[in-house]
Protein backbone atom coordinates (compact mmCIF):
# COMPACT_ATOMS: atom_id res chain seq x y z
CA UNK A 1 0.00 0.00 0.00
CA UNK A 2 1.17 3.56 -0.92
CA UNK A 3 1.89 6.30 1.96
CA UNK A 4 0.30 9.42 1.08
CA UNK A 5 3.33 11.91 2.20
CA UNK A 6 1.02 15.45 2.87
CA UNK A 7 3.12 18.66 2.52
CA UNK A 8 4.18 20.71 5.53
CA UNK A 9 2.34 24.69 4.36
CA UNK A 10 4.21 27.68 4.64
CA UNK A 11 2.11 28.77 7.53
CA UNK A 12 3.28 25.64 9.76
CA UNK A 13 6.64 26.29 9.11
CA UNK A 14 6.29 29.80 10.47
CA UNK A 15 4.34 28.36 13.19
CA UNK A 16 7.37 26.18 14.07
CA UNK A 17 10.00 28.76 13.55
CA UNK A 18 8.13 31.44 15.82
CA UNK A 19 7.76 29.05 18.50
CA UNK A 20 11.19 28.59 19.38
CA UNK A 21 12.31 32.38 19.82
CA UNK A 22 12.02 34.50 22.14
CA UNK A 23 8.87 37.26 20.58
CA UNK A 24 5.35 36.21 21.60
CA UNK A 25 2.09 37.42 20.85
CA UNK A 26 -1.16 38.02 22.34
CA UNK A 27 -2.50 34.15 21.68
CA UNK A 28 -0.31 33.43 24.79
CA UNK A 29 -0.67 34.65 28.12
CA UNK A 30 1.82 37.28 29.38
CA UNK A 31 4.78 36.79 30.27
CA UNK A 32 6.08 36.93 33.89
CA UNK A 33 8.51 39.31 33.31
CA UNK A 34 6.25 42.21 32.08
CA UNK A 35 5.62 42.30 36.49
CA UNK A 36 8.78 40.91 38.11
CA UNK A 37 11.67 41.65 35.35
CA UNK A 38 14.38 39.51 36.81
CA UNK A 39 14.17 35.53 37.05
CA UNK A 40 16.18 32.58 36.92
CA UNK A 41 17.30 33.23 33.46
CA UNK A 42 18.42 36.82 34.19
CA UNK A 43 19.53 37.04 37.60
CA UNK A 44 19.52 40.34 39.43
CA UNK A 45 22.83 38.92 40.66
CA UNK A 46 24.08 38.67 36.95
CA UNK A 47 21.88 41.67 35.05
CA UNK A 48 20.81 44.67 35.22
CA UNK A 49 16.93 44.68 33.42
CA UNK A 50 14.29 46.89 32.49
CA UNK A 51 11.02 46.61 30.33
CA UNK A 52 9.87 49.43 28.06
CA UNK A 53 6.75 49.36 26.21
CA UNK A 54 5.33 50.81 22.65
CA UNK A 55 3.76 50.77 19.78
CA UNK A 56 6.30 48.85 17.78
CA UNK A 57 9.08 47.03 18.38
CA UNK A 58 11.70 49.39 18.17
CA UNK A 59 10.06 51.94 20.28
CA UNK A 60 9.36 49.27 23.05
CA UNK A 61 13.05 47.78 23.09
CA UNK A 62 13.75 52.26 23.25
CA UNK A 63 12.01 52.69 26.01
CA UNK A 64 13.29 49.58 28.10
CA UNK A 65 16.81 50.84 27.07
CA UNK A 66 15.99 54.23 28.63
CA UNK A 67 14.35 52.78 31.72
CA UNK A 68 17.53 50.54 31.85
CA UNK A 69 19.66 53.44 31.77
CA UNK A 70 18.00 55.82 34.21
CA UNK A 71 18.17 52.81 36.62
CA UNK A 72 21.74 52.20 36.10
CA UNK A 73 22.62 56.55 35.93
CA UNK A 74 20.55 56.41 39.17
CA UNK A 75 22.84 53.95 41.14
CA UNK A 76 26.31 55.35 39.61
CA UNK A 77 24.96 58.71 40.93
CA UNK A 78 24.24 58.14 44.20
CA UNK A 79 27.90 56.40 44.19
CA UNK A 80 29.86 59.42 42.43
CA UNK A 81 27.72 62.13 44.77
CA UNK A 82 29.45 59.68 47.69
CA UNK A 83 32.74 59.67 46.39
CA UNK A 84 32.82 63.15 45.74
CA UNK A 85 31.99 64.39 49.07
CA UNK A 86 34.23 62.62 50.22
CA UNK A 87 37.41 63.53 47.76
CA UNK A 88 36.21 67.07 46.97
CA UNK A 89 39.08 69.80 47.48
CA UNK A 90 38.02 72.54 49.49
CA UNK A 91 39.53 76.00 50.56
CA UNK A 92 38.83 77.90 54.08
CA UNK A 93 35.81 79.04 52.50
CA UNK A 94 34.27 75.56 51.84
CA UNK A 95 34.21 76.42 47.88
CA UNK A 96 35.75 73.80 45.66
CA UNK A 97 38.51 74.56 43.81
CA UNK A 98 40.35 73.48 40.46
CA UNK A 99 37.14 72.76 38.78
CA UNK A 100 37.20 75.94 37.11
CA UNK A 101 41.18 74.92 35.78
CA UNK A 102 40.21 71.41 34.85
CA UNK A 103 36.82 72.50 32.64
CA UNK A 104 39.74 74.92 31.21
CA UNK A 105 41.58 72.44 30.10
CA UNK A 106 38.38 70.33 28.70
CA UNK A 107 39.42 67.37 30.94
CA UNK A 108 36.14 67.21 31.90
CA UNK A 109 34.56 67.22 35.49
CA UNK A 110 33.39 63.23 37.44
CA UNK A 111 31.19 61.85 35.21
CA UNK A 112 29.82 58.66 36.13
CA UNK A 113 26.51 58.05 33.72
CA UNK A 114 26.80 56.48 30.32
CA UNK A 115 24.68 57.01 27.44
CA UNK A 116 25.29 53.98 26.13
CA UNK A 117 24.63 50.60 27.91
CA UNK A 118 27.68 48.74 27.26
CA UNK A 119 26.54 44.88 26.65
CA UNK A 120 23.18 45.21 26.47
CA UNK A 121 21.04 43.05 24.73
CA UNK A 122 17.47 42.24 24.27
CA UNK A 123 16.11 39.24 25.84
CA UNK A 124 12.34 39.08 25.56
CA UNK A 125 10.12 40.45 23.12
CA UNK A 126 6.10 39.92 24.05
CA UNK A 127 2.92 41.96 22.17
CA UNK A 128 -0.21 42.14 23.98
CA UNK A 129 -4.15 41.52 22.49
CA UNK A 130 -4.05 45.11 22.13
CA UNK A 131 -1.19 44.87 19.60
CA UNK A 132 1.01 46.47 22.28
CA UNK A 133 4.67 45.77 22.32
CA UNK A 134 6.87 44.81 25.58
CA UNK A 135 10.60 44.53 25.46
CA UNK A 136 12.73 43.19 28.32
CA UNK A 137 16.23 44.89 27.66
CA UNK A 138 19.24 43.01 29.83
CA UNK A 139 22.69 44.48 30.97
CA UNK A 140 25.44 41.66 31.56
CA UNK A 141 27.13 42.45 34.48
CA UNK A 142 30.49 40.86 34.54
CA UNK A 143 30.62 41.87 30.48
CA UNK A 144 29.99 45.66 31.54
CA UNK A 145 32.93 45.24 34.21
CA UNK A 146 35.42 43.85 31.77
CA UNK A 147 35.12 46.07 29.48
CA UNK A 148 35.08 49.28 32.20
CA UNK A 149 38.34 47.68 33.70
CA UNK A 150 39.62 48.28 30.26
CA UNK A 151 38.60 51.95 29.87
CA UNK A 152 40.24 52.23 33.73
CA UNK A 153 43.75 50.72 32.69
CA UNK A 154 44.37 52.92 29.78
CA UNK A 155 43.59 56.22 31.13
CA UNK A 156 45.86 54.63 34.10
CA UNK A 157 48.43 53.86 31.74
CA UNK A 158 48.02 57.72 30.73
CA UNK A 159 47.97 59.62 33.63
CA UNK A 160 51.52 57.64 34.39
CA UNK A 161 52.92 59.02 31.31
CA UNK A 162 51.80 62.45 32.13
CA UNK A 163 53.37 61.53 36.02
CA UNK A 164 56.62 60.78 34.56
CA UNK A 165 56.29 64.27 32.22
CA UNK A 166 56.06 66.10 35.62
CA UNK A 167 58.91 64.39 37.15
CA UNK A 168 61.52 65.73 34.57
CA UNK A 169 60.74 69.34 34.89
CA UNK A 170 61.15 71.79 37.95
CA UNK A 171 59.11 74.43 37.21
CA UNK A 172 55.95 74.39 39.37
CA UNK A 173 54.37 76.08 36.91
CA UNK A 174 54.60 73.25 34.19
CA UNK A 175 54.49 70.65 36.98
CA UNK A 176 51.11 72.17 38.11
CA UNK A 177 49.31 72.15 34.77
CA UNK A 178 50.60 68.24 34.08
CA UNK A 179 49.34 67.93 37.39
CA UNK A 180 45.88 69.26 36.16
CA UNK A 181 45.25 67.25 33.70
CA UNK A 182 46.40 64.00 35.42
CA UNK A 183 43.18 65.16 37.53
CA UNK A 184 41.15 65.47 34.59
CA UNK A 185 41.98 61.84 33.50
CA UNK A 186 41.33 61.13 36.93
CA UNK A 187 37.79 61.87 37.30
CA UNK A 188 37.44 60.58 34.52
CA UNK A 189 38.42 57.36 35.85
CA UNK A 190 36.91 57.67 38.73
CA UNK A 191 33.90 57.38 36.94
CA UNK A 192 34.33 53.80 35.52
CA UNK A 193 35.65 52.72 38.67
CA UNK A 194 31.91 54.14 40.05
CA UNK A 195 29.96 52.43 37.67
CA UNK A 196 31.98 49.22 38.26
CA UNK A 197 30.90 49.47 41.85
CA UNK A 198 27.52 49.84 41.08
CA UNK A 199 27.86 46.52 38.86
CA UNK A 200 29.85 44.77 41.36
CA UNK A 201 28.94 45.87 44.70
CA UNK A 202 31.94 46.18 45.36
CA UNK A 203 34.24 49.90 47.06
CA UNK A 204 36.41 50.26 44.00
CA UNK A 205 39.99 52.69 44.72
CA UNK A 206 39.89 56.48 45.57
CA UNK A 207 41.86 58.02 42.26
CA UNK A 208 40.65 61.49 42.49
CA UNK A 209 41.44 62.14 46.54
CA UNK A 210 45.25 62.02 46.62
CA UNK A 211 45.67 63.71 43.03
CA UNK A 212 43.52 66.63 44.50
CA UNK A 213 45.36 66.69 47.67
CA UNK A 214 48.87 66.61 45.63
CA UNK A 215 47.53 69.34 43.57
CA UNK A 216 46.41 71.73 46.43
CA UNK A 217 49.89 70.81 48.38
CA UNK A 218 51.67 72.14 44.56
CA UNK A 219 49.85 75.03 43.91
CA UNK A 220 50.09 76.56 47.41
CA UNK A 221 53.63 77.00 46.68
CA UNK A 222 53.33 79.06 43.20
CA UNK A 223 53.03 82.88 44.28
CA UNK A 224 52.02 85.58 41.51
CA UNK A 225 52.65 88.98 42.61
CA UNK A 226 50.36 91.61 40.12
CA UNK A 227 52.15 94.74 38.70
CA UNK A 228 48.83 97.14 37.01
CA UNK A 229 49.03 99.70 34.98
CA UNK A 230 45.22 101.31 34.59
CA UNK A 231 43.46 103.87 35.28
CA UNK A 232 42.79 105.01 38.88
CA UNK A 233 38.93 104.20 38.92
CA UNK A 234 40.06 100.50 36.99
CA UNK A 235 42.66 99.50 39.27
CA UNK A 236 40.42 98.19 42.03
CA UNK A 237 38.03 96.34 40.08
CA UNK A 238 40.71 94.64 37.72
CA UNK A 239 43.17 93.64 40.91
CA UNK A 240 40.28 92.14 42.44
CA UNK A 241 39.84 89.94 39.35
CA UNK A 242 42.63 88.81 38.84
CA UNK A 243 43.77 87.87 42.46
CA UNK A 244 40.63 85.92 42.53
CA UNK A 245 41.50 84.71 39.08
CA UNK A 246 44.61 83.38 40.34
CA UNK A 247 42.89 82.16 43.69
CA UNK A 248 41.05 80.30 42.16
CA UNK A 249 43.45 77.95 40.38
CA UNK A 250 44.99 77.66 43.88
CA UNK A 251 47.79 80.00 43.36
CA UNK A 252 48.90 82.43 46.24
CA UNK A 253 48.84 86.33 45.25
CA UNK A 254 51.33 88.51 46.79
CA UNK A 255 52.25 92.47 46.66
CA UNK A 256 56.11 91.95 45.54
CA UNK A 257 58.93 89.05 45.16
CA UNK A 258 56.33 86.24 44.01
CA UNK A 259 57.77 83.18 42.31
CA UNK A 260 55.85 84.62 38.97
CA UNK A 261 55.40 88.36 38.40
CA UNK A 262 51.87 89.05 36.20
CA UNK A 263 52.04 92.45 34.20
CA UNK A 264 48.84 93.94 33.26
CA UNK A 265 47.98 96.53 31.08
CA UNK A 266 44.66 98.53 30.88
CA UNK A 267 43.66 101.11 28.48
CA UNK A 268 40.41 103.02 27.39
CA UNK A 269 39.31 105.50 24.82
CA UNK A 270 35.84 106.78 23.79
CA UNK A 271 34.92 106.34 20.83
CA UNK A 272 32.22 108.93 18.51
CA UNK A 273 29.80 107.88 16.12
CA UNK A 274 28.22 110.77 14.56
CA UNK A 275 24.29 110.86 15.04
CA UNK A 276 24.38 107.91 17.57
CA UNK A 277 22.37 108.06 20.89
CA UNK A 278 24.93 105.78 22.12
CA UNK A 279 28.33 106.52 23.74
CA UNK A 280 31.55 103.96 22.77
CA UNK A 281 34.49 103.16 24.50
CA UNK A 282 36.76 100.49 23.37
CA UNK A 283 39.37 99.28 26.03
CA UNK A 284 42.21 96.94 25.39
CA UNK A 285 43.73 94.36 28.12
CA UNK A 286 47.38 93.09 27.58
CA UNK A 287 48.60 90.40 30.09
CA UNK A 288 51.61 88.84 30.39
CA UNK A 289 53.23 86.23 32.97
CA UNK A 290 56.76 85.57 33.73
CA UNK A 291 59.25 84.66 36.26
CA UNK A 292 63.09 84.13 36.67
CA UNK A 293 63.82 85.81 32.68
CA UNK A 294 61.75 83.70 31.42
CA UNK A 295 58.22 84.76 29.67
CA UNK A 296 55.10 81.92 29.82
CA UNK A 297 52.55 83.00 28.20
CA UNK A 298 51.39 87.18 26.99
CA UNK A 299 47.53 87.59 25.94
CA UNK A 300 45.52 90.42 24.56
CA UNK A 301 41.82 91.05 24.28
CA UNK A 302 39.67 94.09 23.69
CA UNK A 303 35.89 94.89 22.94
CA UNK A 304 34.31 97.92 22.28
CA UNK A 305 31.27 98.65 24.87
CA UNK A 306 28.08 101.20 23.91
CA UNK A 307 25.78 103.16 26.68
CA UNK A 308 23.27 106.15 26.35
CA UNK A 309 25.71 107.70 29.59
CA UNK A 310 29.44 108.47 28.98
CA UNK A 311 30.21 107.18 32.50
CA UNK A 312 28.37 104.11 32.11
CA UNK A 313 29.94 103.39 28.70
CA UNK A 314 33.29 103.57 30.79
CA UNK A 315 31.87 101.64 33.88
CA UNK A 316 31.17 98.95 31.35
CA UNK A 317 34.06 98.66 29.37
CA UNK A 318 36.10 98.00 32.73
CA UNK A 319 33.26 95.24 34.21
CA UNK A 320 33.49 93.68 30.47
CA UNK A 321 37.54 93.66 31.02
CA UNK A 322 37.52 92.21 34.86
CA UNK A 323 34.93 89.58 33.56
CA UNK A 324 35.48 88.30 29.94
CA UNK A 325 38.82 89.64 29.60
CA UNK A 326 40.57 88.07 33.00
CA UNK A 327 38.42 84.70 32.49
CA UNK A 328 39.89 84.55 28.55
CA UNK A 329 43.18 84.95 29.74
CA UNK A 330 42.97 82.10 32.21
CA UNK A 331 41.97 79.80 29.99
CA UNK A 332 44.29 80.47 27.51
CA UNK A 333 47.27 80.28 29.70
CA UNK A 334 46.30 76.93 30.92
CA UNK A 335 45.79 76.00 27.32
CA UNK A 336 48.98 77.19 26.02
CA UNK A 337 51.09 75.84 29.05
CA UNK A 338 49.32 72.07 28.36
CA UNK A 339 51.08 72.41 25.11
CA UNK A 340 54.29 73.28 25.90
Amino acid sequence: MRRTVVPITLSLLLLLLLSGCATSTGTTSPPSWLDRPYDKSYSEAEYLVAVGSGSTREQAVDAARSALSQIFKSEVRSVTELTTYSTSTTDEAGQSTFTQAAEMLEMGRVSSTTDALIASEVANVYTDPLARVHARVVMNRAKSVELYRGEVQQLALQRSALRTRRLMTGDRLAQYVLLLEELGLGQIEQGFLDQIQVLTGKSQAQVVLPISQELRALASTITVDIELDAPESARALLRAAFEAALQGLGFATVHDHGAYHLQVVYSAEEVVMEKSPYHYVRYNLNSQLGGDSIVYFSHSSGGREAALGSGEAWARAQRTAASDGVSEFLARLLQDLATQ
